[in-house]
């Protein structure tokens, strides 16, 4: 991942007109809160894990090479083909992991708003997070879902004990999207998650 994320993205800022504009899409996995905080832009950034502190050094690495990249941190992203554990639910299986913790979520579509707007809108150099700005508990998500597949209702099991609980499911933070909003006039399609899953799952 250091390769292709640090190493490769070097040698690609290198090879890139100077006055080219550049947008470089990131991830809040960085932030790496764990306790439901509030998290915006000008929060640290201090990820728990390889993955999260190998984007970290990308984006130090655009900042040095490139500060005038417009770097957008996306939150998870769902639509069409792209539901999250989709297939445990279909098949009833318990979700492992803490039914309470949030989930920070952008449709792919409102994803691909966001990059349009920084392309033409965007301040250089700036930082803008991408998120539907509706955190939701992994519960709620997860009941919808499988009501919505007509699947066994969701069901949630604790991690076993005495075992490392995997990195993708330390983080417990509430992204807010507020300066996406304000300085790109970004509005959401699909304003939380309960919009997006209804119009992939039942479409009209």
């Amino acid at each position: 991942m250091h390769d292709v994320y640090v190493t490769g993205l070097s040698n690609v800022l290198h090879a890139l007109p100077t006055k080219s504009r550049l947008i470089y899409v990131s991830s809040t996995s960085i932030y790496g809160f764990t306790n439901g905080e509030l998290v915006d832009e000008s929060s640290k950034c201090e990820p728990h894990d390889d993955s999260g502190r190998t984007i970290l050094e990308a984006e130090q690495t655009l900042r040095q090479l490139r500060p005038d990249t417009i770097v957008l941190r996306f939150t998870g992203i769902y639509g069409p083909n792209r539901l999250l554990r989709e297939k445990a639910i279909r098949a009833g299986e318990p979700l492992v992991g803490d039914a309470e913790k949030w989930l920070n979520l952008i449709h792919v579509e409102d994803g691909a708003t966001a990059v349009d707007l920084a392309s033409k809108v965007g301040t250089p150099g700036e930082t803008y997070n991408v998120s539907d700005g509706h955190p939701v508990h992994r519960r709620e998500f997860y009941t919808l879902l499988a009501e919505l597949l007509q699947a066994p209702p969701a069901t949630f099991v604790p991690h076993p004990p005495g075992t490392e609980i995997p990195s993708h499911d330390r983080g417990n933070r509430r992204i807010r999207n507020s300066k996406l909003c304000h300085d790109l006039g970004f509005v959401p399609k699909y304003s939380s998650f309960a919009e997006g899953l209804r119009a992939i799952v039942v479409p009209h």
